[in-house]
């Protein structure tokens, strides 16, 4: 069983979620325009970073499957390219396809059934759900089951490392505790806003920053983070035996 420790930077895994939100706030706290600028706009550094974190899980992924000789679950290698390409989705619907900064005009067919005129499907009102509500709900779920629960759980047992000799996923695709700070931030970040909707009060301006765009980033984040820290794992790993 390979040995567990933080080997992702700690700046990425520990300090990038609540620095977004910190800097969303002070953006917002002092000039509102900034904010929409520098933070809101669909080039701004919200946007952009979600982007490159998603960049970098597809990296990450494909190296994985690289080493897909150490895992002995067989379908480790054919799960990894599903993985890329479902990053690779989220991060082309993310920037519509190049859309914002190519500066391209989508066709009027798809521009006229968009909600923000974009060209990507996930705003799409018939492939909404499927393609944008769907996903987030069941990726939230994750964070929260496997990102916050599961490491405090198997923290809390004496459970640690990958067992890549597994016969079955469960040895090895637990999220460590580098994974805790996105997943916990993809699970509140939402929280504020709707608690002072139930209460019927409106949010005050520094703290309403959209909570959309930084679970997205979130997401992102988390995804990046477990997929870095799981081939470092793997490198550290020896080839799983072969069969018979």
């Amino acid at each position: 069983m390979a040995e567990s420790r933080a080997r992702v930077p700690s700046l990425l895994w520990l300090w990038a979620g609540p620095a977004i939100v910190m800097a969303q706030i002070a953006a917002k706290a002092f000039d509102p325009a900034v904010y929409r600028r520098w933070m809101r706009s669909e080039t701004g550094l919200v946007e952009n970073l979600t982007v490159a974190f998603l960049a970098g899980a597809i990296v990450c992924a494909l190296l994985c499957r690289r080493l897909r000789g150490r895992v002995r679950w067989r379908p480790f290698g054919p799960l990894l390219l599903v993985a890329a390409a479902g990053l690779l989705f989220f991060a082309g619907e993310e920037v519509s396809w190049g859309q914002h900064w190519l500066g391209f005009e989508p066709p009027e067919q798809i521009a006229a059934r968009n909600e923000q005129q974009e060209f990507n499907l996930h705003n799409d009102p018939l492939l909404e759900t499927v393609l944008d509500q769907l996903p987030r709900l069941l990726l939230t779920l994750v964070a929260l089951g496997a990102g916050v629960v599961a490491p405090l759980v198997r923290r809390s047992r004496g459970l640690a490392g990958r067992d890549f000799q597994s016969r079955g996923p469960f040895g090895w695709a637990w999220p460590t505790l580098e994974c805790f700070p996105a997943a916990l931030l993809v699970v509140v970040v939402a929280l504020p806003k709707k608690v002072y909707a139930l209460l019927d009060r409106p949010m005050p301006g520094a703290l309403d920053i959209s909570p959309g765009e930084t679970k997205e980033y979130c997401l992102a984040l988390f995804l990046l983070v477990y997929l870095w820290s799981l081939y470092l794992d793997l490198r550290r790993a020896g080839p799983a035996p072969r069969a018979g």
